[in-house]
């Protein structure tokens, strides 16, 4: 019955618009599927929204003035001083918000438009003089470019070995013989100093993600090996046999991703 009277109502409105020009057509089924509800109170709602970083994630705040947050009434009224308000990101609807903090666990990649408009318990955007009452913001996510990002991950990756811990752990190593690269904590540190370019993928040439993927293929077998070394799973010679055969294996790698020959 629904989609009948839909059907009924777009030939109606397609009769009366026959004669009438495609903006006033685009327009009519803007306001037929975003309906707007006037204000007509004196105190005129107001929104305001902040974008919070908490650790990797985000929380959206959301502050409304004039106006209540009410999840216990949707549809059971409409008016233009209660409801709830819904989430735009980059023009997508993502969902509806009805507490003042929404946590964001995924931010898309790139310049971002977060936009909240508010809206009634019936799914109506309130506006007033015919302007949706919203709010508006801009995020870059990351907020480093790519050659930025390069530059962090180099000083991160210096840090797994020179920072406090990397000299004391290179101390320590020392005394038994052995390298700072011969640790599972050396090879998480640089793993983890990777991260910064992860988002940036896209943007790699051929030649630089080939090589990127192989090194942090290359570091997570390093980190198992050094583990088992640490567990008494394995010699010390054998442990640096097979670390050597996994650095020779990034080039052998690096090409196969290239579909180079291997090199004889």
């Amino acid at each position: 019955m629904k989609i009948l009277i839909t059907i009924i109502i777009f030939l109606l409105h397609s009769i009366v618009f026959a004669h009438e020009g495609q903006d006033e057509r685009i327009e009519f089924w803007k306001n037929y599927y975003n309906p707007k509800l006037e204000v007509q109170q004196e105190k005129i709602p107001e929104i305001d929204i902040k974008l919070h970083k908490i650790g990797p994630f985000f929380q959206l705040q959301t502050i409304v003035k004039n106006f209540t947050l009410t999840p216990d009434q949707d549809l059971k009224n409409d008016n233009t001083w209660t409801g709830y308000g819904k989430l735009f990101i980059n023009g997508e609807y993502v969902t509806r918000i009805y507490n003042e903090f929404l946590f964001i666990r995924d931010m898309p990649v790139g310049n971002n438009e977060i936009r909240v408009v508010l809206s009634s318990n019936m799914d109506k955007d309130i506006a007033y003089k015919n302007n949706l009452i919203d709010d508006l913001i801009s995020y870059r996510f990351p907020e480093y470019n790519f050659a930025e990002a390069r530059s962090k991950a180099y000083n991160l990756s210096i840090q797994c070995e020179f920072s406090e811990e990397g000299i004391a752990r290179r101390e320590k190593l020392s005394l038994q013989g052995m390298t700072v690269f011969e640790s599972s904590k050396y090879y998480t540190c640089r793993q983890n100093s990777q991260k910064p370019l992860v988002p940036f993928k896209e943007e790699m040439s051929k030649a630089q993600l080939a090589h990127f993927e192989a090194v942090m293929s290359s570091i997570a077998k390093r980190i198992t090996l050094w583990k088992k070394y640490e567990e008494n799973n394995i010699s010390l010679s054998k442990a640096r046999q097979e670390d050597e055969i996994i650095e020779d294996n990034i080039d052998i790698e690096m090409r196969k991703k290239l579909n180079l020959p291997p090199i004889n």
